[in-house]
């Protein structure tokens, strides 16, 4: 039972092309989950007045349960605010992508399932398609970069470079790459910050902005429209 990458990669981006809650890095995750509209972020301590005890949560970071037909990602405040965020987009993740949320699972779609959606959180946090693009333009991606640039814990900046050295652009699908240039486009100034003197060719940004535009008419949304 193999972890779907590709149907996370793929998940990640469309968060990352439709939300009109991430205009910077780092972000906040509980805004960015509930621009979504369908979902609450709520901590343990405000978990109390719900009348729901965290003892059985079965998390000491976040959990995702359906309370009164509504969804909550409750998350432990208690926790430094890069595990936070890590923590409520992981959360998310195991929504957007249909999986199973049971205490009842084997262990292998279990661990399947969490690998999926920790690959899920790390490209929204720190998205493949910015990190390449400053890395073939002479930025060194390292841990205290992504630390300092994208607000993720230490682990998760190890992790996320890990990946990298795994994986190879070239190999993405079609599908995969489809979200590239407007992911490129959307987070423009971040670039611009990171690397000043990228000889990015900003007088594209014309035929950019109307990809991004044909994408969000074939898909159906309009613009300001967020993600589902």
């Amino acid at each position: 039972m193999k972890p779907d990458f590709k149907l996370a990669y793929v998940k990640a981006n469309t968060v990352l092309v439709t939300t009109e809650a991430i205009t910077a890095f780092p972000f906040s995750s509980k805004a960015m989950v509930e621009a979504r509209g369908d979902i609450r972020c709520k901590s343990y301590k405000q978990a109390l007045k719900y009348g729901v005890d965290i003892n059985d949560f079965g998390s000491e970071s976040a959990v995702l349960m359906e309370y009164h037909d509504k969804k909550i990602i409750f998350y432990d405040e208690s926790k430094p605010l890069p595990h936070i965020n890590f923590s409520n987009i992981h959360e998310l993740g195991h929504d957007d992508m249909g999986h199973i949320m049971s205490k009842k699972i084997s262990e292998e779609l279990y661990n399947k399932q969490e690998i999926e959606t920790n690959f899920y959180a790390a490209q929204i946090l720190m998205p493949e398609q910015l990190l390449r693009h400053l890395q073939h333009h002479g930025v060194s991606i390292t841990v205290p970069f992504l630390i300092n640039n994208f607000g993720v814990s230490k682990l998760a900046a190890e992790k996320r470079i890990t990946t990298l050295d795994k994986t190879n652009e070239e190999w993405r699908s079609t599908a995969e790459k489809e979200f590239d240039d407007i992911i490129l486009f959307k987070y423009l100034p971040l670039i611009q910050h990171l690397c000043p003197y990228d000889p990015y060719d900003f007088e594209e940004e014309a035929d950019l902005q109307r990809t991004r535009d044909n994408w969000f008419s074939s898909y159906g949304f309009e613009r300001g429209d967020t993600y589902h």
